[in-house]
């Protein structure tokens, strides 16, 4: 046997042999194994019979972590004698080499091989992976996809590890099976996850057929991993990762470099008065610090450095080198702590705006300006913010933050607003910062200021770089851990103060905080459940309401829909028997989830309707108590809960509107955070923070009966798709506010029994409500999700500066 190509790709080695075919051989049958004798996964392409009866085989092995690989051909006769045998031993060094020189130099014949197994339908079996995500908090990686099988067939899985070993218990879930074409050919699917540690060794699934077919196996090494976790990453905000971003900061870098400051001398506008206690401040920090205020491209500014250390020789002698009459040194006589100290810049300044700033951060040439443009299109505005990175000890810009625009129950979670806040000054002036905060001071002047304005606008620019040392917060908030205690005072203040019936609590999470919202008397809660057949998956969700929920003022309205079969009604009278509280009632028409709902709700008598998918099933037992206790505030309209996958990842935490990159671009709706594991908190932890959003899912949506009524329920033109985001824009728009609590968590298992329209018929349905959506809802198309930034979505990358 003679190997004359070798490639590899995606933790696969495909090997060209070539061997001379016996007179009498009916058959050829290939195998392989380790170094220690393991027999390890193989299949074998036939590629063609040459001249003198030269056979051509591709033989695909997976890429494990053993030092060589075997390659055994055995041929057979019509009896099944064997007849000969031979094998060739490849050390992974030789196939890692080789392949690198095929692409180089003989680039057609590698691609030729490459994903053979692939590009064959008859009679195999592919696995193919669709997401690709870490579990930080469990270290695994979780791998979710689906095996193609010929019709008929079924695989039995097999997790082998690096050495070619079965591991004998591992964790795979199984989804359902379909009937599927694929190239003209009937095909079966079955979906799976599957989760594996995180350890950096290496893991295969292997798929085997009961019919004979030819396997499938996905293996799992490190360049393969590294792989699909770009082209199989389900994340938001990719742009935040370090080889993205780091790329972004760069080019932007370069950019500033070719700047002409001189162009921008007539920019008018608002005077900012920044504002920067000192305390013992390292000079490069502060020569940092100034120097990127000096750069600013806006002039119109001052900056007053209090200085609370005047023993620092160093310090002062740096100070009074400053030459630059917009800057003003106060020396302190000493140091009163930092809102004090604070506050003596904020007596002193002069300007429009009150810019609070620390004394080793630096800022974006263009911090200001855009500022000062902002308020130019909106004079009334009483505060600004920006977004920003870290500014670690090798001087680059790392794990950069995008912010929501203002969020007022995400800022109840924690201080996300932080730099650059830029205040009205008679708004600074009259609030100052608070001593008996100190650490957390700028979180209760936050929460103080937001009680007197909303006005308050976010520029989507990182514009502020938060420098990493060994005593500052951005490092590590468990450096400064009273500041964790100090917040949690500030925001039960601020709870207080709003009349809010609510606690504020502490986390595991430094700085991060939980407030937890009563329950005001009791009120009646409608659940709204439209039903076709399904009776298995209906009972699972009424059982999971009525034995796990602890609140329990509710009645359950089953809207019945165009049923067939017998056990359904049997179960209605049933169910109406054991429960007081569950009543059917009967829609008489064809589906349009929209009506039907808007059918329901008026046999409702709560003055809280819940709408709820028959296919979820209740996790976590104070569900509803989370989501009344918020929906009862005044300025609630919507709140939506968090929603799993049956295989523990997130299906549902919240819908973002996508912004359009063009005008032919479709965006739109998406659910953000989609496949995260249950624990992974997301980016900036947002998958596990109440916050508010545009919309959220009516697979479980709780809203004020009073809202529903005034907007007319929802709008019967969206008869499947796209009803739960057009009202929830609706509510946004009477300037109620959609809500997403991760306490209310369920089981989704997604549209079991919607029927049976034919796909054709479903298309041309989605299209034409997707049509209705960017007529209606246009701005969103264009301007973008307020609670989700462009640099959620590749349009980021087109926007610079």
């Amino acid at each position: 046997m003679r190997c004359t190509g070798i490639c590899r790709g995606r933790g696969v080695a495909y090997l060209a042999v070539e061997f001379d075919l016996r007179d009498q051989a009916s058959e050829v049958r290939f195998f392989s194994h380790s170094e220690e004798c393991v027999e390890l996964p193989i299949e074998a392409y036939h590629m063609a019979t040459g001249p003198q009866d030269a056979c051509r085989y591709v033989a695909v092995v997976p890429l494990l972590d053993t030092k060589r690989v075997s390659v055994e051909m055995r041929q057979y006769d019509k009896e099944g004698s064997e007849l000969c045998r031979a094998r060739k031993v490849f050390s992974r060094f030789a196939i890692k080499w080789a392949s690198r020189f095929n692409y180089k130099f003989s680039y057609d014949r590698a691609m030729a091989m490459r994903d053979i197994d692939r590009s064959t339908y008859s009679k195999q079996i592919h696995l193919t992976p669709q997401v690709f995500v870490e579990a930080p908090t469990k270290r695994q990686y979780v791998i979710k996809g689906y095996a193609c099988l010929p019709a008929g067939d079924f695989a039995e899985f097999r997790l082998l590890d690096g050495m070619g070993r079965v591991i004998e218990t591992f964790d795979l879930s199984l989804g359902k099976v379909e009937e599927s074409t694929a190239l003209g050919m009937p095909r079966r699917e079955v979906s799976f996850t599957l989760r594996i540690p995180a350890d950096g060794s290496t893991y295969c699934l292997l798929a085997t057929s009961t019919r004979g077919n030819k396997s499938g196996f996905l293996c799992l090494d490190a360049a393969a991993r590294g792989d699909y976790a770009v082209s199989r990453s389900p994340l938001l905000y990719r742009s935040a990762g370090l080889n993205e971003y780091g790329a972004r900061a760069l080019a932007r870098k370069k950019l500033l470099s070719s700047i002409d400051a001189n162009a921008y001398a007539d920019c008018a506008g608002p005077k900012f008065s920044i504002v920067v206690p000192l305390f013992r401040t390292p000079l490069p920090f502060l020569r940092d610090m100034v120097g990127s205020v000096q750069g600013q491209l806006y002039r119109n500014w001052e900056l007053l450095l209090l200085n609370a250390s005047p023993e620092d020789e160093g310090l002062a002698a740096a100070l009074d080198e400053l030459d630059d009459e917009r800057i003003k040194v106060i020396d302190l006589v000493d140091n009163a702590g930092i809102a004090a100290n604070t506050n003596v810049g904020i007596e002193r300044a002069q300007g429009d705006y009150i810019v609070f700033f620390d004394h080793d951060d630096t800022l974006d040439p263009f911090a200001l300006l855009k500022y000062a443009q902002k308020i130019e299109k909106d004079p009334t505005l009483d505060a600004l913010y920006c977004d920003e990175d870290f500014l670690n000890e090798d001087g680059e810009y790392v794990s950069p933050h995008f912010k929501s625009d203002f969020n007022i129950d995400l800022l109840r979670c924690h201080n996300y607003i932080t730099h650059l806040l830029a205040v009205r000054a008679s708004y600074a002036k009259e609030l100052m910062l608070r001593s008996e905060f100190d650490g957390a001071q700028d979180y209760d002047f936050l929460l103080r200021l937001v009680e007197r304005t909303t006005n308050i606008a976010h520029v989507p620019d990182v514009l502020y770089h938060w420098r990493i040392s060994d005593t500052s917060t951005a490092k590590s908030a468990g450096n400064k851990g009273y500041a964790d205690e100090a917040g949690r005072k500030a925001l039960q203040e601020h709870l207080d103060r709003c009349g809010l019936a609510a606690t504020a609590e502490g986390t595991e999470n430094a700085c991060f905080y939980h407030v937890a919202y009563e329950v005001a008397d009791e009120p009646l809660v409608s659940i709204l459940i439209p039903n076709k057949d399904s009776v298995k998956v209906l009972s699972r969700c009424i059982e999971s309401v009525e034995q796990k929920t602890t609140y329990r003022n509710f009645e359950i309205i089953v809207i019945e829909n165009n049923s067939v079969q017998d056990e359904t009604f049997a179960y209605y009278r049933e169910v109406q028997e054991r429960y007081d509280n569950v009543c059917v009632v009967t829609w008489d028409g064809p589906f349009n989830y929209s009506a039907i709902n808007n059918f329901g709700a008026k046999h409702a008598s709560g003055a809280y309707l819940l709408l709820l998918n028959n296919d979820v099933e209740v996790i976590e037992a104070g569900w509803m108590s989370a989501m009344l206790g918020l929906c009862q505030r005044e300025d609630v309209g919507v709140v939506g809960a968090k929603l799993l996958f049956p295989d523990d990842t997130v299906q549902h935490a919240g819908v973002m509107m996508i912004k359009c990159a063009s005008a032919n671009d479709n965006a739109g709706p998406m659910h953000v955070f989609s496949h995260l594991d249950r624990d992974d908190p997301g980016y900036m932890r947002r998958a596990q923070l109440v916050q508010d959003l545009s919309v959220v899912t009516a697979a479980c949506l709780m809203t004020k009966r009073s809202v529903f009524d005034a907007l007319g329920g929802l709008n019967e033109d969206f008869v499947v798709a796209f009803n739960d985001v057009d009202y929830c824009l609706r509510v946004r728009e009477t300037g109620k506010l959609v809500v997403f609590t991760p306490d209310a968590l369920l089981y989704h298992y997604e549209s079991f029994s919607r029927g049976a329209d034919t796909l054709d018929a479903n298309v041309e349905r989605f299209i034409r409500e997707q049509g209705k959506m960017r007529s209606t809802w246009s701005r969103y198309y264009v301007q973008g999700d307020p609670y989700h930034g462009p640099a959620s979505t590749a349009v980021y990358y087109t926007e610079m500066p």
